[in-house]
C-alpha cells in the first residue's frame, strides 16, 4: 500500500488526513500504513478521495527500492 508515501508526498500528518477523511482514527490510519490493520473498501474510497488519488493507485504496491526490508 502507497498510503504514507502519499501522504508524505501532499505534506499531511495522519491527523490532517484523518479529519480530511470524515473525521477518521490517525490511530486506525497509521496501523494502517504499518499493516497493522486493513481497511474495508469504504475506508479505502474515502482515503483515496481525501488524497486526490485512485483507490488502485492507493493499493499499488511501492517500488521495489522503497519497500521496508523484514
Amino acid at each position: 500500500m502507497r498510503l504514507r508515501a502519499i501522504r508524505h508526498r501532499q505534506k499531511l500528518t495522519l491527523k490532517m488526513l484523518a479529519k480530511k477523511a470524515g473525521g477518521m482514527s490517525y490511530t486506525f490510519l497509521s496501523n494502517v500504513e504499518t499493516g497493522k490493520a486493513d481497511p474495508s473498501l469504504s475506508t479505502l474510497m474515502r482515503l483515496a478521495s481525501a488524497l486526490g488519488v485512485s483507490v488502485s493507485e492507493l493499493v499499488k504496491d511501492p517500488p521495489a527500492e522503497s519497500k521496508r526490508k523484514p
